[in-house]
């Protein structure tokens, strides 16, 4: 795997899961903790995000760039393809982009400090 910026979306789709992770891992009592975990995963993503925003090469928007293409499990001969292209891109900046301002709504609109990791009432 080339190190330039095949990285990329892996990353982008693994640190979420870190971070849900930890907020699993964070008792429900330690409810800014929670919500900082959360906002600061999402930030970090939304960085990322960005990042992808700007070294996209928009002249070539057709075909797939941050390209992973990797052996996943050799006995099925089943790999692991990731790929960003023009249609996909703004989809993947929306995304990054809208969660952390969900996330930071809910520092002072969920009043039920009983399930703090569940965004219901």
């Amino acid at each position: 795997m080339d190190f330039d910026n095949n990285w990329l979306l892996s990353l982008m789709i693994f640190l979420p899961l870190a971070g849900a992770a930890a907020v699993m891992a964070t008792p429900k009592a330690q409810e800014d903790l929670i919500k900082g975990i959360a906002l600061l995963t999402t930030l970090i993503t939304a960085a990322l995000g960005a990042f992808m925003l700007i070294v996209f090469d928009y002249g070539k928007t057709a075909d797939l760039q941050f390209v992973v293409d990797e052996d996943w499990i050799g006995v099925i001969n089943s790999r692991y393809i990731l790929g960003v292209d023009g249609m996909s891109l703004p989809l993947i900046a929306l995304t990054v982009f809208i969660v952390p301002l969900c996330i930071f709504y809910t520092f002072g609109h969920f009043p039920n400090h009983e399930t703090p990791k569940r965004f219901s009432h």
